[in-house]
């Protein structure tokens, strides 16, 4: 896959390429004006849409909460009522009688406690039945308050209530069932039932009281005949069992089954919350609350399907305008570019011509902006190119009249070796050695200094050439110097700046060794070596050193460039000085190279040189 992307950037890149600098800037404002619009507009719907969410959320929240309140006043209310029934002292007294009751005491029990417990229910009309069911033989039923619990042991909630030790218990019922038996049910409206246990005394069963209320008492919000035509409340028991109001057909319209609302709500299990899920590709809200006094979820259920369609339309307008308004602008920017290049393709077609050997050519662009100064600049380069062609002419004559005095020079320097070679023999004729041996050294330091075809030679050359110099200055300090040469075989072919070592060298014997040389002889060694990939050189001498501020001056000047007053430094006949050498090693190679100078009076003067490992083997 990443492959695939980077072969699909690679020719998009290469197609950008090949588009000429108008439509290339074009492209680009194009690209850089689109990216940020539809971002903002995509980001601006995004929060549109949350925000509306938030809204829709808040107000079912809202909703759900004042219905919760009215759910927990109902059942204060039941509560209420159903303690008010086990605590009337002349009804219970009746219920946990253990003697036949005759006609008389029926009556009383009628007009009195019976009286007072029917109304309660009269004073709280949501409260639909008041109901309890005893198994003692000697009460008798007295409809609709007194019943034989026979009449309820087939019920699944039965022995729950009597395991609960007094401990209310609810129930929900989708209808209402016939305890006489007359018919099936008695009415079709579901319910909810308090039950609980009545014990007196302690744990001596005298039956279980029941009051019941109608779902459409009990939630009000949820029956009401006023509903959303985009949202339902539903209702879900301990027992995942649905109850619903059915006159609203949201749900219906939507085919949405219960079975996905309970898939959903099984995430929550006993909380309270809000999620989002999609059911046949539309967005739906559910926003639940858990009641724990009944142990049952309330669920509001909305559909974002019109939210969504109207931020859509309105993310899709606020593109396509965008679309509309970036072409337009594109248009007009392509125009203005076409003017702003004209003296840029102007000018590309000069250089055309020029390319073609018009080198007479003018360009003609006035102005002031940045076309303008880049004809300005073609128009002095042909000038100069015209002045250069001049004056390649004028060289290759002075090049014609330089190679004849050449000639000249070459003849005059072959005379000049021929002198020295009959010289050398005459010398050797009459047998003075030394001499003939100091001759061939003079002429091969001269066939060296004037064989100067290239700067770099070979650390073998310039060696041969330092070891000339020391033979003919033996002859002149009676063989009081030495030089040893400690360099790896590897290194002869160093490439180095010719006429590099020996003014090193000369002044090491000028200015190092002659002025002790009545004290003993002097000894130079020169060491060559790698250390991380340079060259290091090193040329020590045994002359008379320096002190440590001379030392620090002479360092100083060569760094800084500035010839000192020593004589140490100053540039002596035949040679460039060391600054010189300094200079010649960093302008060929860089200021990272270069030479320093260590020494020790009457001990010591060593010179180290750095130079990069070059080695050219081969044809150059």
């Amino acid at each position: 896959m990443l492959r695939k992307i980077k072969k699909i950037f690679l020719i998009l890149k290469q197609r950008f390429e090949q588009l000429s600098l108008q439509n290339k800037l074009i492209s680009l404002y194009i690209f850089i004006f689109m990216i940020p619009a539809i971002s903002f507009t995509l980001y601006y719907s995004d929060q549109l849409y949350e925000s509306s969410i938030k809204d829709i959320k808040n107000k079912n929240e809202y909703l759900l909460k004042i219905e919760e309140i009215h759910i927990k006043n109902n059942i204060e209310s039941m509560r209420r009522t159903a303690q008010l029934v086990a605590s009337d002292h002349e009804f219970i007294e009746y219920i946990k009688t253990r003697n036949e009751t005759n006609i008389n005491e029926l009556i009383d029990f009628k007009m009195n406690a019976f009286s007072n417990v029917a109304k309660l229910q009269q004073n709280n009309p949501t409260i639909e039945d008041i109901h309890l069911f005893t198994n003692n033989p000697y009460v008798t039923e007295m409809w609709p308050l007194v019943l034989k619990e026979k009449r309820i042991s087939h019920m699944p909630w039965y022995n729950d209530v009597n395991n609960r030790n007094g401990i209310e218990f609810w129930a929900f019922n989708e209808k209402g069932e016939d305890l006489l038996e007359r018919n099936l049910y008695t009415s079709n409206s579901p319910r909810i039932s308090l039950l609980r246990e009545v014990e007196y005394p302690k744990d001596i069963h005298l039956g279980i009281v029941e009051i019941s209320m109608l779902l459409s008492n009990f939630f009000p919000k949820m029956y009401s005949g006023i509903q959303d035509e985009q949202s339902e409340m539903i209702l879900f028991d301990s027992e995942m069992n649905v109850f619903q109001n059915t006159q609203n057909n949201f749900l219906k319209s939507q085919q949405i089954n219960a079975s996905v609302i309970k898939d959903q709500l099984s995430k929550f299990r006993k909380e309270s919350g809000t999620f989002q899920f999609k059911y046949k590709n539309i967005p739906y809200l559910i926003v639940s609350t858990y009641i724990e006094e009944i142990d049952a979820h309330m669920l509001n259920v909305i559909s974002l399907e019109n939210i969504y369609a109207d931020m859509k339309q309105t993310r899709n307008l606020i593109v396509t305008g965008t679309f509309i308004l970036v072409i337009i602008l594109s248009v007009i920017t392509y125009f203005l570019i076409s003017l702003l290049l004209k003296r840029m393709y102007k000018l590309i077609h000069s250089m055309k011509r020029v390319k073609d050997g018009d080198l007479s050519l003018t360009v003609e662009i006035n102005g002031q902006g940045e076309f303008a100064v880049l004809a300005y600049h073609f128009q002095e380069m042909l000038s100069k190119i015209n002045g250069l062609i001049a004056e390649t002419v004028n060289k290759q004559a002075a090049t014609k009249e330089a190679e004849l005095k050449a000639l000249k020079t070459q003849i005059d320097s072959h005379f000049l070796y021929n002198t020295l070679e009959n010289i050398k023999m005459m010398a050797e004729i009459e047998g003075k050695y030394d001499i003939s041996d100091s001759l061939t050294s003079l002429g091969e330091m001269m066939r060296y200094n004037l064989r100067w075809k290239k700067d770099f030679v070979e650390l073998r050359e310039e060696l041969t050439h330092i070891q000339n110099y020391i033979d003919i200055m033996n002859l002149r300090l009676d063989n009081c110097l030495s030089l040893v040469i400690n360099v790896p075989e590897k290194l002869m072919s160093q490439k180095i700046l010719k006429m590099s070592l020996q003014p090193i060298v000369e002044n090491a014997v000028k200015h190092g060794i002659t002025p002790r040389v009545s004290i003993g002889n002097g000894v130079i060694e020169i060491n060559v070596s790698i250390d991380h990939g340079f060259v290091v050189l090193e040329i020590i001498d045994n002359g008379i050193g320096m002190s440590n501020e001379l030392l620090m001056r002479l360092n100083k000047n060569i760094r800084v460039g500035v010839e000192p007053e020593q004589d140490y430094m100053q540039k002596q006949s035949g040679g460039i000085g060391l600054r010189n050498v300094n200079d010649r090693i960093q302008l060929h190679y860089g200021n990272d190279y270069g030479l320093t100078v260590e020494s020790k009076p009457d001990h010591y003067t060593k010179v180290v040189v750095l130079m990069p490992y070059l080695i050219i083997k081969g044809r150059e």
